[in-house]
């Protein structure tokens, strides 16, 4: 109880001088007592609120008297401070603050703790008033995800919008006082190009962000099959340009909830990026199937294939496996990563089989909507639907 703001002697010291002048010398023994046992019962209520409130914080705290004696430490701090390795590496950088704010009176520093995976903890030390020390520790590991997600992502995003506008830039300057038909007609060609390129990395951008945050007030029950006739038509022309054949089997009543919208844009990019790096001969096939409470959804084709160092990887924004042909055939890099938020979003799947120079299989599973039976929904309802 030693913990409690250190002042419980006061209270009692100023406590019996009050009673010395006001009470007779026989019944001051039993109010001493009794004064006593309130100042005890005080402190343990303000000890237990102290620890509730610190229990609630996402934060570890620990408090220290001047002698460094851990007096207190809450739920999240005990967490985080143990016998584990982790554990140890934070006790450590614990007492090496308290060390620090001995002399500097406050503290802060961050922790990288790798223990098969790392962890970041930030840990923050402040001198209270000579007699305690304070000192927090916060687990930033997914903030530091996050920050590194974001500068990886402007820095992509930098890269991949400079090419293309340097690009124009070059071009128009080389536009600029030619006279000679042909080379006008060319270089305007490449301008459009470059222009479209950009345009696309946009658009892309714009889908990835409609769908991170889109909500799914708007989802409704759909057939999937429509869906995915819908989207091999659309490729069928692309296809037979490659000199590549297209086709579609599976099942009926595919039922899933969600957004039509969305879930074509998964099937057209898993199409069209099977078209692109398919050789010319090949077939991509599409094939549907209900698995149980599932359905699946395989995109195939017999084409390049993908190396399984990069399969893992597929999925990150702006990852390519093969960057030059990728340009080449004017990927941005972003599709695959909103075909699987999509697919997330959605409460599915994505998984990829791959094998260089023998082709790609993407699965999508998705959950399964099954109809009521019209007795089951007259049952519910009392009408007929």
């Amino acid at each position: 109880m030693d913990l409690i703001f250190f002042l419980s002697g006061a209270v009692a010291t100023a406590v019996v001088a009050v009673l010395l002048l006001k009470r007779p010398s026989k019944e001051l023994s039993v109010a001493i007592q009794n004064e006593s046992q309130a100042i005890t019962t005080n402190t343990e209520d303000q000890l237990e609120s102290l620890m509730d409130a610190l229990d609630l914080l996402p934060i570890g705290v620990v408090i220290v008297d001047a002698k460094l004696n851990r007096r207190l430490r809450n739920n999240a701090a005990a967490a985080m401070t143990g016998v584990r390795y982790v554990d140890i590496l934070v006790d450590q950088a614990v007492d090496e603050m308290l060390e620090q704010i001995k002399t500097s009176n406050s503290g802060e520093r961050v922790l990288e703790a790798v223990a098969g995976t790392t962890r970041f903890f930030k840990i923050r030390g402040q001198d209270m008033d000579h007699q305690r020390a304070i000192v927090t520790i916060e687990d930033i590991t997914e903030k530091s995800r996050i920050d590194t997600v974001q500068t990886d992502f402007v820095a992509n995003l930098s890269h991949e919008l400079k090419t293309p506008i340097g690009a124009v830039a070059a071009l128009a300057d080389s536009l600029n006082g030619e006279t000679e038909t042909e080379v006008v007609w060319r270089l305007a060609e490449r301008i459009v190009t470059e222009s479209h390129r950009m345009s696309r990395i946009v658009d892309d951008l714009l889908d990835l962000s409609r769908v991170e945050f889109g909500g799914t007030d708007e989802w409704t029950e759909i057939d999937l099959g429509p869906v995915l006739v819908e989207v091999v038509s659309t490729n069928q022309h692309s296809a037979k340009r490659q000199g590549l054949g297209l086709s579609l089997t599976g099942s009926a009543e595919l039922m899933v909830r969600g957004d039509r919208s969305h879930l074509v844009s998964v099937f057209s990019n898993l199409v069209d990026n099977a078209i692109k790096y398919s050789e010319a001969g090949g077939i991509v096939l599409v094939e549907s199937m209900i698995q149980g409470d599932e359905i699946v959804v395989n995109v195939t084709d017999h084409g390049i294939g993908i190396a399984e160092r990069d399969q893992k990887r597929i999925f990150e924004r702006f990852y390519r496996v093969d960057k030059a042909r990728s340009r080449a055939t004017g990927g941005t890099g972003l599709g695959l990563s909103i075909v699987r938020h999509i697919v997330l979003e959605h409460g599915g799947s994505i998984d990829v089989r791959s094998e260089e120079g023998i082709g790609s299989t993407f699965m999508v599973r998705l959950p399964r909507v099954t109809k009521q039976p019209k007795e089951s929904i007259v049952e519910q309802t009392g009408v007929m639907a």
